[in-house]
């Protein structure tokens, strides 16, 4: 049998209490790929007489280290962004459509999904507890499909002793496409987010999260006892083809550009509010799959010209995120769909 269609993903409810095992409820669909790593730190010193290997080992501490790739779609995607931003278990909206809304931590932190994660086959299963979101990756690329990806770190990896959890019930899923997707570039704490579409030049987009969550372990223990939050990074890379619109923001950052390099930090020089959205309607007309990124950012890198792709001219332009009055944060995130909760 081949192995992608040996292995499968399976996914608790939210723990109750970080790193003990809750029972897998669900399977996560979409995936492409997915690893568990143990990671451990065996010590084995050298001693002084000895030219070669000393005879001494010790394990030391051990913690599981985990990735997954998949598909983004309307119905999969709160479930994984539970994990990096205040956790929504059911809808905030009584009746279809039903809308899971996320925002940045800013100043506080927030109280997010720490799941129970079973990997493997049916003769040979892992289940990694504990998992904590770490790095979130969201991109896309003209005419394909909107991809995730996701890294966390977990208390301990278990090997199951009785094979895979019960096969689960599948559930309809759709995929986020880029032929439904939406690009939108406007003024940094004056501008509506959504308000200027440029969508037509955009080639690529890849977003890029950084939590700063960490594992702790301390004396008495050889797994983690905690885990702890730290500074959230994110970044927008956008590929656009190089017109009008890509050259006027590939100019504001020339030192003849109005405003010019040097209009301090309360300037607007580099910095724009970033919409990219994607949206599935039902026949009848109601939309019933939405995925919204908003992004508020600051350009820190230089940009080449050019790159190419198909024999054009494109250009990458990156963004750092940055605290927008307008949008009240520097990043948030909404799905909606036809699925009341995410268990």
């Amino acid at each position: 049998m081949p192995s992608n269609a040996a292995r499968v993903v399976n996914l608790s409810s939210a723990e109750g209490t970080w790193g003990a095992e809750n029972p897998v409820v669900r399977v996560l669909h979409g995936v492409t790929e997915a690893s568990l790593k143990i990671a451990d730190t065996i010590e084995s010193p050298h001693f002084l007489g000895w030219i070669g290997h000393g005879p001494l080992s010790a394990e030391t501490q051990q913690h599981g280290e985990g990735s997954l790739d998949l598909l983004a779609t309307y119905e999969e995607a709160p479930v994984l962004l539970n994990m990096f931003f205040t956790a929504i278990g059911a809808s905030t909206s009584a009746a279809a459509p039903y809308s899971y809304p996320y925002v940045a931590p800013v100043q506080t932190t927030q109280v997010v999904h720490t799941l129970t994660m079973e990997y493997g086959t049916a003769g040979a299963a892992y289940t990694a507890l504990g998992n904590i979101g770490t790095e979130l990756t969201i991109k896309g690329e003209a005419g394909g499909m909107w991809n995730m990806s996701v890294a966390t770190l977990s208390k301990n990896i278990i090997a199951s002793s009785s094979g895979m959890a019960s096969a689960f019930a599948t559930k309809s899923v759709r995929p986020v496409r880029m032929a439904d997707t939406t690009l939108s570039i406007d003024a940094f704490s004056t501008g509506t987010m959504g308000a200027t579409a440029v969508s037509a030049t955009l080639a690529s987009f890849e977003l890029g999260l950084k939590t700063g969550r960490h594992l702790k372990t301390f004396a008495g223990s050889l797994t983690p006892t905690a885990w702890g939050d730290g500074v959230m990074e994110g970044s927008l890379k956008l590929t656009a083809e190089f017109n009008a619109s890509a050259k006027a923001l590939v100019d504001e950052m020339l030192s003849t550009a109005t405003g010019g390099v040097n209009n301090g930090s309360t300037g607007t020089f580099g910095k724009r509010q970033i919409r990219i959205s994607a949206t599935q309607a039902t026949s009848s007309g109601l939309t019933v799959g939405t995925f919204t990124l908003d992004f508020a950012g600051v350009k820190t890198e230089g940009e080449t010209l050019f790159s190419d792709r198909d024999r054009n001219m494109t250009v990458d332009l990156t963004y750092q995120g940055l605290y927008s009055t307008a949008l009240g944060n520097w990043f948030a995130a909404t799905v909606v769909n036809g699925t009341s909760s995410t268990t």
